[in-house]
C-alpha cells in the first residue's frame, strides 16, 4: 500500500459564543489515503439505499475520527459508508454538488 495521495478530513465543532449562540468551526486535517474503485457489490447495495457512490478511499484507522465530509482531488465529498478493518478504514464517498469545489470552503450548500 503506497498511500501516495492525500485528502482533507473536515470535523465540525459546535461551541457557544459569549451570548450562548452555537457557532460552527471546521477543523481540517490532511491525511494520506489510497484510492480504490467502487466495487460492483458496493455500488449496487448503495444504489438500493438511494445513494450514488462516487469514490472509495482507504485511510489509516488512527487518522479517521468519524468525519462526515472531506476534500479529495479538489472536490467535496460526504462519507456515506465506513468499513474498518484493523489498521485501515475504507470510506465510501458521494460527491457533493456545490459551487464551492476547489475553493477551500465547506462543500455544504445553503449555509
Amino acid at each position: 500500500m503506497r498511500f501516495n495521495e492525500t485528502c482533507v478530513l473536515v470535523a465540525k465543532a459546535y461551541t457557544p459564543d459569549d451570548e450562548g449562540v452555537l457557532r460552527v468551526a471546521d477543523t481540517k486535517t490532511e491525511v494520506f489515503c489510497n484510492p480504490f474503485t467502487v466495487g460492483a457489490q458496493t455500488w449496487y447495495s448503495m444504489r438500493e439505499m438511494g445513494i450514488s457512490p462516487s469514490a472509495e478511499i482507504e485511510v489509516r484507522t488512527c487518522d479517521y475520527s468519524g468525519e462526515r465530509n472531506l476534500l479529495y482531488r479538489g472536490k467535496w465529498y460526504s462519507v456515506e459508508g465506513v468499513s474498518e478493518a484493523g489498521d485501515f478504514t475504507r470510506l465510501i464517498l458521494r460527491h457533493q454538488m456545490s459551487d464551492s469545489d476547489d475553493s477551500g470552503e465547506s462543500g455544504e450548500s445553503g449555509e
